[in-house]
């Protein structure tokens, strides 16, 4: 059996780590885009996967420029989807509050639900899965105003709370 040099596994282990932190940031927003057909819509679906990702992951202060094209793209695309709708009220106004930048961050999150679960998405775990791409982004506290309300959210699912809220601050059929 032939024994790993220390020196060697380390080098591995670093090109490893920064490789996957690297893959885990990168995404090119679609050039020259064209939704008509729902055919088109369904072609994208995994580019809006990854801008969700990439909305969670990339810090606020970073690429702002990018995060303005990400956050048109995903809208756009929700903008003529036929399978995924998202409905917006006042609560999730109050929760993101002076934060507008995390409005991208939810819907594109709530979008990303639908895509992956197809067969089980429903507007509930949308709406769950939208609130803690918010939360996650704002607990970070990089670029984000303090938000009461997303910090009572943050408890509330840190007490396993956060079902009862979402049923009871919105709606969906």
């Amino acid at each position: 059996m032939r024994k790993i040099k220390p020196a060697l596994l380390l080098l591995a282990i670093t090109v490893i780590c920064f490789t996957n932190i690297d893959a885990q940031t990168k995404f090119e927003v679609p050039k020259n885009i064209e939704l008509k057909a729902k055919e088109d819509y369904a072609k994208y679906e995994p580019a809006i996967v990854d801008a969700a990702k990439w909305l969670e992951e990339t810090d606020l202060d970073k690429e702002k420029n990018k995060r303005k094209e990400v956050n048109a793209f995903v809208l756009e695309w929700i903008s003529g989807s036929p399978t995924v709708t998202v409905d917006i009220n006042e609560n999730l106004a109050k929760i993101y509050g002076k934060n507008t930048q995390l409005l991208g961050v939810y819907l594109a999150s709530y979008s990303r639900n639908f895509i992956e679960n197809k067969n089980s998405a429903n507007k509930f775990s949308a709406i769950r899965a939208g609130l803690i791409s918010m939360m996650n982004v704002y607990k970070k506290g990089i670029d984000v105003s303090r938000s009461k309300e997303l910090e009572n959210l943050i408890k509330l699912d840190e007490e396993n709370k956060l079902d009862d809220y979402i049923n009871g601050n919105f709606k969906w059929e």
